[in-house]
């Protein structure tokens, strides 16, 4: 299985790390991960991964997602050629995010209270920190 993390913070690390004892990982937009390939926006094709990883906020409405190196521009070529077995996962399913990609494809993981819970938590943790 291929997993591809588009941007994203360092709650991601952890994920990547776990996911790459089982799977082939790939990343867009974080500093200094370990072992996981890193590739860039503008020549990647979708339609080679299993599972596709959006930041917890999704895509805003400039078509940027967040990530460990700024903002990173999506274009709508990148979406051209999915597959329809890719599965995206995202936090907020957002309005550009449901333009972009067909509604059965996306799971939005803070659809689950445990996720959503867990991440609050860590959300006040660092604001406080």
């Amino acid at each position: 299985m291929n997993i591809l993390f588009l941007g994203g913070d360092k709650r991601y690390r952890y994920m990547m790390a776990e996911l790459q004892k089982d799977y082939c990982v790939y990343q867009i937009g974080f500093n200094n991960t370990e072992d996981v390939k890193e590739l860039k926006i503008t020549n990647v094709n979708l339609s080679k991964f299993d599972v596709v990883i959006f930041p917890i906020s999704g895509i805003n409405d400039k078509q940027e997602i967040k990530s460990e190196k700024g903002s990173i521009y999506i274009s709508n070529k990148l979406f051209s050629n999915i597959s329809e077995r890719t599965i995206f996962y995202t936090g907020i399913k957002t309005k550009k995010i449901l333009e972009l990609i067909p509604e059965k494809q996306i799971i939005s993981f803070l659809d689950y209270e445990e996720v959503k819970n867990v991440n609050d938590n860590l959300t006040v943790e660092r604001s406080h920190g």
